[in-house]
C-alpha cells in the first residue's frame, strides 16, 4: 500500500508539471519516452458533441490539440457512414469535410478523432450528427385471419386499420378485421351484414366508417352500412344505385361523392351524394347530384384542394374503351369540368394528389398492356404533362404519399402478367424515380395505407398461389414514429426532464382517468442509448399538475401539483448523482397548472397556477444556492394552464391560460412580461387569440409560437390557431391555422428549426384524442402535416433526446385509458 501511494503521489507531481509546460528539456522528453501512458496528448478544441446536417449536406470538422512533449501530433479520422474528404492537418490541427449520405443505420452517424504521438500515446474524441433519415425498411406484420384481395383498408381515429370484405379463393367475404400500428397484430372486427368484393370504404368526419355497394354471388349490391370505431355494423341508408368497381371521395363538406362502376348491365352514369348527418339535420340520406361527363368502370377518385375538388381519372366506358380525359367535381357548385388530355387511357393504375391541385397518375394498363408511363394532372389550370417513367411498367400496383412527399409505388403486375415484389419512389422536388427496398411477397390487387406513424401497411392481394393472408409494413426511415420500451407505470398529467447525461427522468402524474384512479409518486428514468426504463426512488409526495425544472447544478427541482386531497406546497430536489430526493423547501402557497422557469441567474420563477380558491396572481422565486424561497411581484392577471417562456433578453413571457373563480373557467389573451432585474411585471400586449392548455416554443430566431389550446375551458373549444410574439417589437401576429384543433399537446423545437406539434385531444367537435402531428417552418410561415403518434393522447410529454428523435411518454386515451406507451419519432 505504500509503494503504491508513493507511486500515484510521483505520477501526480509529474503530470502537474508537464500541464503547466509547453516547451521541454531532453529529461523531461525522456521521462515522457518512459512513461508514454501519462504523456498523451489533450484537445483543446473539438466539434460539438452533436452536429446537425440533412442528407447530401457537408460537414466542415475542426480540431486541435498539443502534445506534451511539444512534439508534432498524427490525426486521424473514421466515420461509421458518408465520405469523408482529405484532412488538412498542422502540428496541432487538423481539418476535414465530411459528406453526409442518403441514410444511416441507426442510432446515429458517428465519428472517431484519434490524436497521436510520436510517443506512440493517443487520445479519442467521438461525436455525432444528427438530421440524416434512417435508411428504408420493409417488415412482416401477423398474418391476417383471412387471405383476401379486393378488400378496403381505411385508417380510423384510435390508428386502427380496418380492412373489409374482398374475397378469398373466388367466394366473397363479411368478415372485417382491424390492425393495431402500436401492437403490430390483427385482430376481428365483427362482420358485415353482407359479403362484399369491389365495393368502396370512406372514414366519415365523424369517425365511422361508410361501406357501400360492390357485389357477391347474389349480384350488384345497393346496400350501405357504417362501422363504429368499436367495430358496431349498423344498416346505412341505400344509394339510389347499385355499382360495383365505383368511387368514393370524402368531400370538404363532410359529404362523400360515388361516382360510375358497373350495375351488372353497363356502365354507370349517374353519381350521388351520401349527407352523413349534423346536429341541425341529424338523419343520414343520399341525394343525386351532376354526372360526370364521362361514364367510367374503376376510376380512380383523387381528392384535391383540402376536399374541394376530386379528379377522377381512367377506367374504362361502355363499349370497353380507355378514356384520355379526366373529370374534375367541384363541392361546392355540385358541378363537374374535364381536362382533355391527360395521356394514355388506363385502368388498374393509381393516382396520388402531391400538393393542393397537383395530382400523380402512374401505370395501369390498356389494351396494348402494362404501362410504365405517369402523367402529372395540374386540376387548377386543367392540365397534363408527362412525368418520368416508372422503372419497371406495372398495373393493380399501389401508390402512397409518404410524410416525406415522395411517392411510394408498390407491387403490381409487370408486362408479362407476373406478380411483383419491386418498390420505387417519386422524389417530386428532383422529378426522379428511385427504386426501393422490394416486399417480402409479390402481390397484386392489394391495399395500401398511410399508418398515423408515417409507415405504410401493404394488405393481402393476390400473389403467385392466389390470395395473400400476409401483410408488411415500409418504413421510409424518417418522419415516422416507433415503439420503444413501455414506461414501468402508465400516468399523464406527469413531468419529463432531459438531464446532463441524456437520460430522461419522468416523475409523478395520475392514473386519475380510470376507476381504480391513483396520483403517483413513483419516479423512473429512461436511458437513451440502451432504451430501457429503471425505476428509482419515488417522491415523498405525489401528484400530478407538477412542474419539473432542470436545474444548472444538473438536479431537478419538482414544484406544485395535486393529489387529490390539497394542492401541494412541498418542494423536492432530485440529486441525479445518489438518485434520492432531497427537500426544496415549501411554496407560500400549494398549487397546481402554474409554470416554472429557470432564469439566467439560475433562480426558478413559479408563477400563477390553481389552489383551492381559484387561479392565481402570486409568483415566487426559488434560489438553488440558498436553497430558499421569496416572494416576487404578482402578475397583473391570475391565471392557470398558461405558458411562461424564457426570452433570450432574460425576461419571461407568460401568455394566455384560464381564470377559475366560481367554477368558472374563462380563457385569457392578455400575456405579461416578468423582468429579473426589476421583480415586476408589465404588460405584453395581447394574444390575438384567448387560449390555455396551449404550448409556448421559443424559436431560433428569439420569437415565440404560441399554439392551440382551449377557447372555451379545458378539454373544450379547441382551436386550430397559432401566433408569433416578436420580442423586439412586442407584438403578436397570427400564423395560417394548422390543420387539427387541439388543446394538452406538445410541442418540440427540433434541431432543424421546425416545430412539432403532438397528440393533444379536439378535433371533431372536441370528440378525439389526436394521433395526427404537425409541422411548423418558421422560415416559411406554414404547418405541414407530418406522421402521427402511434398511440392517440394527450397530457403526454414530448423530449428532444441528444441524437436527434423526440420521445413521447405517458398520457391519456379512448376508454378512459391512461397510457403507459412510449414512442420515438425520427425526423
Amino acid at each position: 500500500m505504500k509503494t503504491h501511494a508513493w507511486f500515484v503521489a510521483l505520477l501526480s507531481g509529474a503530470l502537474m508539471l508537464l500541464a503547466g509546460c509547453v516547451d521541454f528539456d531532453a529529461g523531461e522528453k525522456t521521462w515522457c519516452q518512459r512513461h508514454p501512458e501519462v504523456c498523451t496528448p489533450s484537445f483543446e478544441q473539438v466539434p460539438p458533441s452533436v452536429l446537425y446536417v440533412e442528407k447530401k449536406g457537408v460537414l466542415r470538422l475542426q480540431a486541435g490539440a498539443k502534445d506534451p512533449a511539444g512534439e508534432p501530433l498524427r490525426f486521424t479520422w473514421s466515420s461509421n457512414v458518408g465520405s469523408l474528404g482529405q484532412a488538412r492537418d498542422t502540428a496541432t490541427t487538423t481539418e476535414v469535410e465530411w459528406t453526409a449520405p442518403e441514410c444511416i443505420p441507426p442510432p446515429a452517424a458517428t465519428f472517431t478523432l484519434t490524436a497521436s504521438s510520436k510517443l506512440g500515446a493517443s487520445t479519442q474524441v467521438t461525436f455525432s450528427a444528427i438530421g440524416i433519415p434512417e435508411c428504408p425498411t420493409m417488415s412482416g406484420t401477423g398474418r391476417l385471419t383471412v387471405a383476401r384481395s379486393g378488400h378496403t383498408a381505411t385508417l380510423l381515429y384510435t390508428g386502427v386499420v380496418l380492412v373489409t370484405g374482398g374475397e378469398s379463393s373466388g367466394g366473397p367475404l363479411d368478415v372485417a378485421e382491424g390492425y393495431s400500428a402500436r401492437a403490430q397484430t390483427w385482430a376481428a372486427a365483427g362482420r358485415m351484414s353482407t359479403p362484399r368484393v369491389d365495393h368502396v370504404a370512406v372514414r366519415l368526419v365523424t369517425g365511422t366508417v361508410l361501406v357501400t355497394g360492390g357485389r357477391n354471388a347474389s349480384g350488384v349490391l345497393k346496400s350501405a352500412e357504417l362501422v363504429s370505431e368499436d367495430f358496431s355494423w349498423t344498416a346505412a341508408a341505400s344509394p339510389s344505385t347499385a355499382r360495383h368497381g365505383h368511387a368514393a371521395a370524402l368531400l370538404e363538406s363532410g359529404k362523400v361523392l360515388v361516382t360510375g362502376g358497373f350495375d351488372g348491365n353497363s356502365v354507370v352514369t349517374t353519381s350521388e351524394l351520401y349527407f352523413p348527418g349534423h346536429e341541425g339535420d341529424p338523419v343520414p340520406k343520399w341525394s343525386t347530384t351532376a354526372s360526370a361527363p364521362v361514364a367510367r368502370n374503376h376510376p380512380v377518385a383523387t381528392v384535391v384542394d383540402a376536399g374541394k375538388k376530386v379528379l377522377v381519372t381512367g377506367g374504362t366506358t361502355e363499349g370497353g374503351g380507355y378514356p384520355t380525359s379526366a373529370d374534375v367535381y367541384d363541392s361546392a357548385t355540385e358541378t363537374w369540368t374535364q381536362v382533355d388530355a391527360v395521356g394514355e387511357g388506363r385502368i388498374d393504375h393509381t393516382a396520388t394528389s402531391l400538393s393542393p391541385g397537383r395530382v400523380l397518375v402512374t401505370g395501369g394498363r390498356h389494351a396494348g398492356g402494362a404501362l410504365g408511363s405517369t402523367v402529372l394532372v395540374d386540376v387548377a389550370q386543367r392540365a397534363a404533362t408527362p412525368g418520368p417513367a416508372l422503372s419497371t411498367p406495372r398495373y393493380g400496383h399501389t401508390a402512397t404519399l409518404l410524410r416525406s412527399g415522395q411517392v411510394l409505388v408498390a407491387g403490381g403486375l409487370g408486362a408479362r402478367g407476373e406478380a411483383l415484389a419491386s418498390t420505387e419512389l417519386f422524389d417530386p422536388e428532383t422529378g426522379t424515380w428511385t427504386q426501393t427496398v422490394p416486399l417480402a411477397a409479390a402481390r397484386h390487387g392489394h391495399e395500401a395505407i398511410l399508418l398515423d406513424a408515417g409507415k405504410v401497411l401493404l394488405v393481402g392481394g393476390q400473389g403467385a398461389g392466389g390470395e395473400l393472408a400476409s401483410a408488411e409494413v415500409y418504413d421510409p426511415g424518417t418522419k415516422t414514429w416507433t415503439n420503444a420500451d413501455r414506461l414501468l407505470v402508465q400516468r399523464g398529467n406527469h413531468t419529463a426532464t432531459l438531464l446532463p447525461s441524456g437520460q430522461v427522468l419522468v416523475v409523478g402524474g395520475s392514473n386519475r382517468l380510470v376507476s381504480s384512479g391513483a396520483y403517483l409518486s413513483a419516479v423512473e428514468r429512461y436511458d437513451s442509448v440502451a432504451g430501457t426504463w429503471r425505476a428509482l426512488a419515488p417522491l415523498r409526495v405525489a401528484r400530478d399538475g407538477h412542474t419539473a425544472t432542470l436545474l444548472a447544478s444538473g438536479g431537478v427541482l419538482v414544484v406544485g401539483g395535486y393529489n387529490g386531497g390539497e394542492h401541494v406546497a412541498e418542494v423536492e430536489r432530485f440529486d441525479p448523482v445518489r438518485e434520492e430526493w432531497l427537500t426544496g423547501g415549501r411554496l407560500e402557497k400549494g398549487r397546481d397548472l402554474h409554470s416554472a422557469t429557470r432564469l439566467a441567474s439560475g433562480k426558478v420563477l413559479v408563477a400563477g397556477g390553481h389552489d383551492d380558491h381559484g387561479t392565481l396572481a402570486t409568483a415566487e422565486l426559488y434560489d438553488p444556492v440558498l436553497g430558499t424561497w421569496s416572494r416576487t411581484g404578482p402578475m397583473a392577471t391570475a391565471r392557470a394552464a398558461h405558458t411562461a417562456t424564457l426570452l433570450p433578453s432574460g425576461k419571461v413571457l407568460v401568455a394566455g391560460g384560464f381564470a377559475h373563480a366560481s367554477g368558472i373557467s374563462a380563457p385569457l389573451q392578455s400575456a405579461e412580461l416578468y423582468d429579473p432585474a426589476t421583480e415586476q411585471w408589465s404588460s405584453a400586449g395581447a394574444l390575438v387569440s384567448g387560449r390555455g392548455a396551449h404550448t409556448a416554443t421559443l424559436l431560433q430566431n428569439g420569437d415565440v409560437l404560441v399554439a392551440g389550446g382551449y377557447a372555451e375551458q379545458m378539454g373544450k373549444g379547441s382551436l386550430a390557431t397559432a401566433e408569433r410574439y416578436d420580442p423586439a417589437k412586442g407584438t403578436w401576429t397570427q400564423t395560417p391555422p394548422f390543420v387539427e384543433k387541439r388543446g394538452a399537446h406538445t410541442a418540440t423545437l427540433l434541431p432543424s428549426g421546425k416545430v412539432l406539434i403532438a397528440g393533444g385531444y379536439g378535433g371533431y367537435q372536441d370528440l378525439y384524442f389526436l394521433s395526427p402531428c404537425e409541422l411548423y417552418d418558421p422560415a416559411t410561415g406554414q404547418w405541414s402535416s407530418t406522421s402521427g403518434v402511434l398511440t392517440p393522447r394527450s397530457n403526454a410529454t414530448a423530449t428532444l433526446l441528444p441524437l436527434g428523435k423526440v420521445l413521447v411518454v405517458g398520457g391519456y386515451g379512448y376508454n378512459d385509458e391512461v397510457h403507459g406507451e412510449a414512442e420515438l419519432f425520427m425526423p
